[in-house]
């Protein structure tokens, strides 16, 4: 029986699909990982879980998801406890749409589990999500992975949300985030194009946008104690890789590794780059 039968009784997959349609309107699961990943519903969360362990959560950013991480969580899997919470982006109340209250979103979640320590890989706002998780007294962290993180710079608006009712020009935007245009599959480009028909999405889209670019945490980042790596695309065009050395100087304890001919998104473009960094941090922090 699944999590969501046992809250709701027999109405548990009409109230499971309504919630994952305003919680996770990005949240296709490519084929092949479908025999591994489990979705899973617990009260006001909603997560993808893989493999067995000590956790490591994945942060998605704004219109992410299992796609920007596939090949690295069927890696991480084997080891670890993959475990990617779809973040409240696009349900939470338009007044509450800050990358902050995603990362008290992420104390809750983490807490409501009962894991007592955990690894974060944190990727574009995912990755402001996870510094300010960072931020919070009593917080679970054993290390921090950052890609292409907010919190030093401004972000860009998406240019798809000029003309979101044309999907060739949607695709074009989803394509602008990598350097290899080929890198997104269909089934990413249509979830993210069937998201933003929604005016409330986009609405809370741009508020979180916005929310990122005003996140600046120069102040912050010297207080987070705990091992960190940074993996930094060159070509990154939403945070640009002139402030990846500016996180490690502000960080007391991080490396930074940067992947050439890749775009904002490391783990999805240059997985198996992104994996030989990791395995190795973990190695590092005993992990």
């Amino acid at each position: 029986m699944s999590i969501s039968s046992l809250l709701f009784g027999n109405n548990g997959k009409e109230k499971e699909t309504t919630f994952l349609q305003s919680r996770a309107p990005v949240r296709s699961v490519p084929g092949y990982l479908q025999p591994i990943v489990q979705q899973k519903i617990c009260g006001n969360h909603a997560f993808l879980e893989a493999g067995n362990g000590k956790p490591v959560i994945f942060c998605h950013g704004l219109f992410g998801g299992i796609f920007n991480i596939d090949k690295v969580c069927e890696k991480i899997a084997e080891n670890y406890r993959f475990i990617m919470p779809y973040l409240p982006m696009y349900d939470m109340p338009l007044l509450d749409c800050t990358v902050k209250k995603l990362g008290d979103y992420l104390y809750t979640f983490i807490n409501d589990l009962q894991l007592t320590e955990a690894v974060v890989i944190g990727s574009s706002m995912g990755g402001g999500t996870a510094l300010y998780y960072a931020g919070h007294t009593g917080n679970k962290l054993k290390g921090l992975v950052l890609c292409g993180s907010s919190g030093l710079s401004s972000i860009p608006l998406s240019k798809g949300y000029f003309r979101r009712k044309d999907y060739s020009f949607v695709k074009e935007a989803t394509q602008d985030i990598f350097y290899d245009r080929s890198i997104p599959p269909d089934e990413m480009v249509q979830d993210v194009f069937s998201a933003i028909q929604s005016t409330e999405i986009v609405l809370r889209s741009i508020r979180m946008t916005k929310s990122a670019t005003r996140q600046q945490m120069e102040n912050e980042l010297p207080g987070i104690h705990v091992p960190a790596m940074l993996v930094w695309g060159k070509q990154d065009p939403i945070t640009p890789v002139k402030i990846a050395p500016r996180f490690q100087e502000l960080l007391p304890d991080a490396e930074l590794h940067i992947v050439d001919h890749c775009g904002h998104v490391p783990t999805q473009e240059k997985p198996w780059h992104f994996l030989e960094y990791f395995f190795d941090f973990m190695k590092k922090i005993n992990y």
